[in-house]
């Protein structure tokens, strides 16, 4: 149950407080945005810098929902992916903004280099990549990196120069030129899921024009130690498998244990999908089968006898994809997370890992699949985690069982900053769940600065 809103902190800080003046911006040109599901969206073309400090331009195609009521500013959101189409993604979510609306414009933009209406778009594959396996030396570290450079320079060719300003700190610039342009003196931020990462790019880049950032189901973009914190997510990943455990029959941890052994010994054939799993595939095919929560647990407990028997075809991810991998090329998260050079480190990194965790071990994506996409790539990571002012104020975030925690290091950073909890499955919250009760804080904050209390929960 939600709790008692007594005791919300009400931060005393202005809608709008006096800062030095920004060059004078234009302002936008409003007009109908070619969307016809959702008539009072309006968009406008904005040029905004390549690179810091360079010449060249790029247009980005920003969009907005008017204050239904007297406007006191605006508040941005990026729904994460990461992905174009962020545009769409308002269009489509109209009513969880209905409070905000009150007294804000709610606005978004297509990002630069991905699909969308904005001018500035890399022609790339952005398809399913596969998350290869671990290499078993130096060697085959070295021909996968040379692989992934190959699928990173065709898509650099088709423009050097916005491929390799594709990290969250561009598209973070690219707000703040988006709040100059608005005119507003301080920035409403929502950061949803990967959006979290560009909201804490922000937060570094111009923390004195953070006037409320709230983040939902993100990574913990803002460390100095790195191998800390992958550790910290692999041991959130085995919380989630050990609720499988604790729901399913006596011995089935024990039962899955086995199974991963003889897998890595030798892969268990799927034939009905064409594939064969080693122990990692299986680790990383779980947590996405089990993440819908308790109503699907039983299928895969039935996948656990099948493969048992020799059969691990439903294991599958899908028909046309039965490995794991994810959408999108990495052209953005191969700039923002560290990457392996030495196989050595990467093995030790893994082994450490697995002992932490033996039901996960290094199955999640920021130790596994980014790790692995991302050798080689021919740009260097230009936006590496590290930690966010704590001269900010404070900061609010939701999660659910697969985020809570990593969005709690984030926002814990802050001094006086609150993490909602949805005691249940899912990701991004506001967003795509459209908690009503994560929609009500969320609005309080943004629109009065109110913080729920300490240990808030959500249904």
């Amino acid at each position: 149950m939600i709790k008692t809103l007594l005791g919300l902190t009400l931060l005393t800080t202005p809608l709008t407080t006096p800062l030095t003046a920004p060059p004078p911006q234009p302002p936008p040109r409003w007009s109908p945005c070619p969307i016809a599901a959702a008539p009072e969206l309006q968009c406008a073309d904005l040029p905004v810098p390549l690179a810091a400090g360079g010449d060249r331009k790029i247009t980005l195609k920003v969009a907005r929902l008017p204050a239904t009521g007297a406007r006191k500013g605006s508040v941005l959101v990026n729904f994460g992916g990461p992905q174009g189409h962020q545009i769409a993604s308002l269009a489509s979510r109209t009513r969880i903004f209905d409070r905000i609306r009150t007294s804000l414009d709610v606005v978004t933009w297509d990002p630069r280099g991905y699909p969308g209406l904005s001018d500035a778009v890399l022609r790339c594959d952005w398809g399913f990549v596969r998350t290869p396996p671990f290499p078993d030396g130096q060697a085959a570290l070295d021909r996968l990196a040379a692989g992934n450079r190959a699928r990173a320079d065709r898509c650099r060719a088709t423009d050097p120069e916005l491929f390799d300003h594709m990290d969250s700190a561009s598209d973070a610039r690219d707000a703040d030129a988006i709040r100059a342009a608005l005119g507003d003196e301080r920035m409403n931020f929502l950061g949803l899921s990967y959006g979290g990462t560009i909201a804490q790019s922000y937060a570094r880049l111009f923390p004195h024009r953070v006037r409320t950032m709230y983040i939902d189901g993100t990574r913990n973009h803002s460390l100095r130690d790195w191998e800390r914190e992958l550790d910290a997510v692999a041991r959130e990943t085995e919380r989630f498998m050990d609720r499988f455990f604790a729901w399913a029959p006596a011995g089935t941890g024990k039962r899955w244990r086995a199974l991963i052994a003889a897998a890595d010994r030798e892969p268990i054939p799927a034939p009905a999908a064409g594939a064969r799993f080693d122990g990692t595939q299986l680790r990383a095919i779980a947590f996405l089968k089990l993440r819908p929560g308790p109503a699907a647990w039983g299928e895969f407990l039935a996948a656990i006898s099948a493969a048992e028997a020799g059969d691990a075809s439903a294991f599958a991810v899908s028909a046309r994809q039965p490995y794991p991998g994810a959408p999108g090329g990495g052209y953005k998260e191969c700039l923002d997370f560290p990457r392996p050079h030495d196989q050595r480190r990467l093995a030790r990194t893994t082994r450490r890992l697995r002992a932490i965790a033996p039901n996960t071990g290094a199955s999640f994506a920021l130790a596994w699949h980014l790790p692995l996409t991302c050798a080689g790539w021919p740009v260097p990571v230009t936006n590496p985690p590290a930690p966010m002012p704590r001269t900010l104020p404070p900061l609010l975030g939701a999660g659910t069982w697969q985020d809570y925690e990593s969005t709690r290091r984030v926002a814990e950073q802050i001094p006086g900053s609150r993490t909602i909890r949805h005691d249940g499955p899912g990701h991004n919250l506001f967003g795509a769940m459209a908690n009503p009760c994560v929609i009500a804080h969320v609005s309080a904050y943004v629109t009065e600065r109110r913080l729920p209390p300490r240990g808030t929960t959500c249904p």
